[in-house]
C-alpha cells in the first residue's frame, strides 16, 4: 500500500483541479508553518467544499485517513465497543453512501453493523492499514469516552458559592471517585505532551469550550476542544496540582509541580491569565536533570572548537544573544555543565529557575519584595564564587556591575536580546557601559536562533531553482546541489519537521575589536572585523545545515530574516 504525503495530496487536488497552482503554494506554506493537514486549510480558506474534497480523495485512492474531513456527527453514532470489536473507521457520508475504512472489508457482520447504526446500506470502504485504522479509533473513540466520563461526574455550576464548592472537590488529599474521570484527563494530556516533546501545554477558555494546544518544534498546534462543562473543573485541577489559589480568579498567578511521567521526573511551571471566558493557564514542562551534551547544540565542529576554548576561562563575561524563545537557557546551562568542577563555585541569579544544576547555588528573584537583578549579583558577588550566570541582564546597573565582575577574576554568563552577535556590543554601550568595561571584560558573543530539523521519515530531496539559489547569494550554482523538505507523514503530525537545532553566530572579541569598543564604532564596523576573525553569521551557519539537510532553505530565510549574505 502506497503512503500518501500531504505534499502529495496537496499536488493531487491541485491536478484534479480542486485547487489552483497559487492555492496550492498558500496551502502548502500554511501546511509547514503551522502543521495543518492540507484539506482542513483547504476546507477553512473556503476553496472547496467538505464533500467535493472527500470523494475526490476517495477517487484517488489516498490512505492518509486523517487528511479525509471527518464528521463528527456520523462518529457520534457508534458506539465504542463497536467499532473497536469490528476494527471500523466511520469517515463521512456523501449521498447515500457511508465511507468507512475497516481492517477486514470482508466481516458481514461488521458490514451489517454500520448498516444497523448509520441507516446506509450503500458501504464504501477505503483502504488502510489495520495499525492506522486501531490509531485513529483510540484518538476518536478512547478520548471521546474520557470526556463523557468526565462530563457525567458534573453537576452544573451555575453561583460562584456552587462554584467554590466546585474547586474544594479537588482541594482534598484523596481523589474521589467523581474526580477520577478530570484527574486522568488532564493526566493525559501532561503524559500526551512529554510523548509529543512539546515544549508547552495551553489550556484556552472559548466561547463554545475549552481549547487545549501544545508548542511541538516553537508552534502551536491544536489537539482538541472539550466541552465548556468541563473549564471550571480541568482549571480548578491544573490551579490545585500548581498551588494556586483556586479561588482568586481575577488575577494572574504563576505555580509550579513535579510528576514522573514514563519514569522521567518531571517539572511543570504553571501561569495563569484571566479571560472573558475563564482563566488560560498555560504548563511549561522543564526536564528535570537537563544534561545536553555541548555537542548536541548544534554548532559546527570548527565553531564548536573556538567556543570551548572561549568557555574554559577564569575571568571575563560571556553573552548569548537573541530573542525569546530561542535557546538560550538551555545553552546557558549547558556551559555550566561543561564546566563544573567541585573545585569552582557557582551562584546562578534566575526568574524563574527553570533547570535544576547539581553543585550549583540556583537564586531567584523576588522584584516585589526588593530582590531585584541588580542586589541580587550585588550579593552574589559577597559568596566568593567563581563562575556567576545572570540570566538575563535589562538594566544599566546590572550590566555595569556584570562586566565589572569579569573584569576583576569572575566568569560571568548572561544573556541580552538581540539580533546579531556585534549588536550585543552596541547594546551594551546604549545602556551606558564604559566603554572600557566592556573591551577589557567581554570574552564573545553567541548568537542563536533555533529552526525545525526536517523529519528523517519523509525527508526528501529536490533541485533548488537558480532563483532561489540567487536570493542566498549562490549565482552560479551547480546543477548537482540539493536541498531537502519534508513531505509529511504520522511520525511529524504531517509538518514535515521533527524536533528543533540551532543556527549559531559566534563573535570572539579580538584587540581589534576592543579597540573599535573604545571609538564607540557602530555596528556595521564591528561586524566587518568580527568576519575577518572567523565570525560566520547566522544566516551563513543555517545555509550549510540546509545544503546537509539538517533543515530548510524556508526555516532558515524565515528565522533570519533581518539578515542578508554577502
Amino acid at each position: 500500500m502506497e503512503n500518501w504525503s500531504q505534499q502529495r495530496v496537496a499536488d493531487a487536488l491541485k491536478e484534479k483541479k480542486i485547487i489552483t497552482g497559487i492555492q496550492h503554494e498558500s496551502v502548502l506554506r500554511i501546511h509547514r508553518e503551522t502543521g495543518k493537514r492540507v484539506t482542513d486549510i483547504i476546507l477553512e480558506k473556503g476553496m472547496a467544499s467538505e464533500a467535493k474534497i472527500n470523494i475526490n480523495l476517495a477517487q484517488l485512492g489516498v490512505n492518509d485517513l486523517e487528511s479525509f474531513i471527518m464528521s463528527p456527527d456520523l462518529i457520534e453514532k457508534f458506539k465504542e465497543d463497536q467499532v473497536i470489536k469490528h476494527q471500523v473507521l466511520p469517515l463521512f457520508v456523501i449521498g447515500n453512501k457511508i465511507y468507512v475504512s475497516m481492517a477486514d472489508p470482508t466481516d458481514i457482520d461488521a458490514q451489517q453493523m454500520i448498516g444497523f447504526v448509520s441507516g446506509y446500506t450503500l458501504i464504501r470502504n477505503i483502504e488502510a492499514s489495520k495499525e492506522d485504522i486501531k490509531n485513529l479509533i483510540n484518538k476518536y473513540f478512547s478520548r471521546r469516552g474520557a470526556i463523557k466520563k468526565a462530563i457525567s461526574g458534573l453537576k452544573p455550576v451555575n453561583t460562584k458559592q456552587e462554584q467554590l464548592l466546585e474547586d474544594r472537590r479537588f482541594t482534598t488529599s484523596a481523589v474521589s471517585q467523581s474526580d477520577a474521570p478530570i484527574v486522568q484527563l488532564v493526566d493525559d494530556y501532561l503524559t500526551r505532551a512529554l510523548e509529543k516533546n512539546a515544549s508547552d501545554i495551553h489550556f484556552e477558555p472559548q466561547e463554545d469550550g475549552l481549547r487545549v494546544r501544545m508548542r511541538i518544534d516553537g508552534y502551536l498546534q491544536t489537539i482538541e476542544t472539550i466541552p465548556a462543562s468541563l473549564t471550571g473543573s480541568v482549571t480548578s485541577r491544573l490551579k490545585i496540582m500548581a498551588q494556586m489559589k483556586i479561588d482568586m480568579r481575577m488575577v494572574p498567578q504563576d505555580g509550579r509541580f513535579s510528576r514522573i511521567i514514563n519514569d522521567q521526573e518531571i517539572d511543570f511551571r504553571a501561569s495563569s491569565f484571566p479571560g472573558i471566558f475563564g482563566e488560560s493557564i498555560v504548563i511549561r514542562l522543564l526536564k528535570r536533570r537537563f544534561l545536553i551534551p555541548m555537542e548536541q547544540l548544534g554548532l559546527s565542529n570548527e565553531m564548536l572548537n573556538r567556543f570551548k576554548k572561549a568557555i574554559h576561562t577564569d575571568r571575563g563575561i560571556l553573552l548569548v544573544t537573541g530573542p525569546t524563545g530561542c535557546g538560550k537557557t538551555t545553552t546557558l546551562v549547558t556551559i555550566l555543565n561543561q564546566v563544573r568542577d567541585p573545585s569552582k563555585k557557582i551562584v546562578t541569579l534566575e526568574n524563574p529557575v527553570e533547570y535544576q544544576i547539581d553543585g550549583t547555588i540556583q537564586g531567584q528573584i523576588h522584584p516585589q519584595a526588593g530582590f531585584t537583578w541588580a542586589k541580587g549579583l550585588r550579593s552574589i558577588l559577597r559568596h566568593d564564587p567563581n563562575i556567576i550566570m545572570v540570566a538575563e541582564i535589562r538594566d544599566q546597573e546590572t550590566a555595569s556591575i556584570a562586566t565589572e565582575a569579569g573584569l576583576t577574576g569572575h566568569f560571568v554568563l548572561s544573556t541580552l536580546h538581540t539580533n546579531n552577535a556585534p549588536g550585543a556590543i552596541i547594546r551594551l554601550l546604549e545602556m551606558r557601559v564604559e566603554p572600557y568595561l566592556i573591551a577589557s571584560s567581554l570574552i564573545g558573543v553567541l548568537a542563536q536562533r533555533l529552526v525545525r530539523e526536517i523529519c528523517s521519515s519523509c525527508k526528501e530531496s529536490y533541485t533548488p531553482t537558480s532563483e532561489l539559489m540567487l536570493s542566498i547569494g549562490i549565482k552560479n550554482p551547480d546543477s548537482s546541489l540539493k536541498l531537502y523538505r519534508g513531505a509529511g507523514c504520522r511520525e511529524c503530525s504531517h509538518t514535515g519537521y521533527r524536533g528543533r537545532t540551532g543556527i549559531f553566530e559566534l563573535m570572539l572579541v579580538t584587540d581589534q575589536m576592543r579597540q573599535l569598543v573604545l571609538k564607540k564604532s557602530g555596528t556595521a564596523e564591528i561586524e566587518i572585523e568580527a568576519r575577518k576573525s572567523g565570525m560566520q553569521t547566522l544566516r551563513q551557519d543555517g545555509i550549510r545545515k540546509a545544503f546537509q539537510g539538517i533543515t530548510t532553505l524556508d526555516e532558515i530565510l524565515t528565522a533570519t530574516q533581518e539578515q542578508s549574505v554577502s
